[in-house]
């Protein structure tokens, strides 16, 4: 008996919202919004395929988890029990066939490998244990501790791959026809190879459109150089620019155009040359995990010290460890941050602070003990990954991040620094004798200062904004179903305050409607 009549017993739920976005509301386009996350597939094929992979003869249960920005992913028991995720990548995950080839291989390379089912599904068993966000809370301090060591140890195994180039990770077999590398001339295991990065930063905010180099790159050099000419092509072709997500941009704050982006864009590639950080410990290619939160780490509920699992690895790429290079977010805490390894210390009143003072400060105490361990820890056996962290303090640090995402945001701030390294020229890593080479004529070191000062006030409106509306706000672009019409209300009164505030004309008012980021 074939797959197809066994399964033809078994009825599949044909649930609508298996297929769209159901976790909130798009304040703005929401009509493009969602088509970029809405998918069309057959239920009951995906079934047939996945009871298959797993020597199983039916699926009993078929459900939907919580929609993820740039996947769908559904939860599938078996008739004998086995229990198998299955993830579907969005329209906005990136290029097809690429984004998933690439997730996979990955996996493979990291952890033991996940079935394939068709060009764009992955049929992986389910992770056992339960994720670390239900228990982080209730865990003891030192079982904190021995799992922040065992993430540093997993750190450290990461940087030990030799990889020749950057880009995105594959299996061989999945780039024919397309641009790739050995992932290393001395690597015995011919099934990897290096191609095109399927990072966010090479699709999001309409780069997905535009053509240009997407990799892979043999040397750090070409790699950023490819960054700046990635971010002219799109301020050049897109047919608009994006708008920004931490600002409000119109007049009397600041105007974005083509050509004040374009101007920082040739800035960072003409500066490229002299901040490249010197160490290659630092600036070599790796393969990393870039989003360790609570939700993506799974441990045993029996002994949580153990990880048994960590998910997510869609959109990985191969970049410099100086980019990759972060405390894990499960770390993350409010309050005073550490530098370098300094060590913690209750405040010297602590004896003379009431009960609930001296609860918050040993909170806060042990979270930052936490933080201090992980960086203790990686500077004695992963010194590459703390020079990383060091080096992420410098001006050099500072301009090649800016640089990356120039289409969207910070071309006012990039200018200004570039005025500023006039006089900072000779601490740069990789001047040498060379002169500043940048010349600004009559008029335009004022410009720019108006230009940053009006960036700087609209990130202040914008904050205001976020402040006054609290868990109405639509954060990445979002909010409740439930609170849509509430959200949309405050963002219009939001609006006309704006308005009031600083336009000075009606020209000026239309101005401000066109560019107000929350309408569609």
């Amino acid at each position: 008996m074939g797959l197809t009549s066994i399964y033809a017993e078994v009825e599949i739920p044909q649930d609508p919202n298996f297929f769209h976005y159901t976790r909130g509301r798009f304040i703005r386009d929401g009509a493009c919004e969602m088509v970029g996350r809405s998918i069309s597939f057959n239920v009951d094929e995906l079934a047939i395929v996945a009871a298959s992979a797993v020597g199983a003869k039916a699926c009993v249960r078929f459900e939907k988890y919580p929609d993820g920005m740039y996947n769908k992913a559904f939860g599938l028991t078996m008739d004998n029990g086995v229990q198998v995720v299955a993830k579907l990548p969005n329209p906005n995950a990136g290029r097809p066939h690429f984004t998933t080839a690439s997730e996979v291989a990955t996996m493979e390379f990291r952890g033991p490998r996940c079935e394939r089912v068709g060009a764009e599904y992955i049929i992986m068993e389910k992770v056992s244990g339960v994720l670390l966000d239900s228990v982080w809370s209730s865990m003891r301090l030192d079982h904190r501790f021995s799992l922040t060591k065992t993430i540093a140890e997993y750190q450290e195994a990461w940087m030990k791959a030799s990889i020749s180039h950057f880009g995105s990770l594959y299996f061989a077999e999945d780039l024919a026809g397309v641009s790739h590398a050995p992932l290393h001339d001395g690597f015995s295991d011919k099934k990897f190879a290096v191609g095109p990065s399927t990072g966010r930063e090479w699709f999001d905010a309409g780069r997905a459109t535009v053509e240009f180099d997407r990799g892979p790159w043999p040397s750090l050099e070409e790699y950023l150089a490819a960054i700046g000419h990635r971010e002219m092509s799109c301020v050049n072709n897109v047919a608009q620019l994006p708008k920004s997500e931490i600002a409000l941009y119109g007049p009397g704050t600041y105007q974005p155009t083509r050509k004040k982006k374009l101007k920082a864009i040739e800035s960072y590639l003409s500066l490229i040359k002299y901040i490249c950080p010197a160490g290659l410990s630092i600036a070599s290619p790796c393969l990393w995990h870039s989003d360790l939160h609570a939700e993506n780490i799974y441990v045993d509920p029996d002994a949580p010290t153990k990880i048994v699992g960590i998910i997510d690895w869609q959109s990985t790429e191969i970049a410099p460890l100086f980019y990759h290079a972060r405390q894990p977010y499960f770390l993350d805490y409010d309050g005073p941050q550490l530098h370098g390894l300094e060590r913690p210390r209750l405040p010297d009143n602590f004896k003379a602070l009431g009960t609930d003072a001296q609860n918050e400060a040993n909170a806060l105490y042990a979270k930052q003990a936490l933080a201090a361990l992980y960086r203790t820890l990686i500077y004695k056996s992963n010194r590459g990954l703390y020079s990383s962290l060091e080096y992420q303090q410098t001006a050099s640090f500072d301009l090649l991040l800016l640089g990356r995402n120039l289409l969207v945001d910070g071309e006012a701030a990039y200018l200004a620094r570039i005025v500023e390294l006039e006089s900072e020229w000779a601490d740069l890593p990789g001047v040498g004798e060379s002169q500043y080479p940048f010349r600004f004529l009559d008029g335009e070191k004022e410009e720019v200062e108006r230009d940053v000062n009006g960036s700087l006030l609209g990130m202040q409106a914008m904050q205001s904004i976020r402040e006054s509306l609290g868990d109405l706000f639509p954060e990445q672009g979002i909010v409740r179903p439930d609170q849509y019409d509430e959200a949309k209300y405050a963002l219009s009164q939001a609006k006309e305050f704006i308005i009031g505030e600083f336009a000075r004309n009606e020209e000026e008012k239309i101005a401000w409607r066109e560019a107000w980021p929350f309408d569609d």
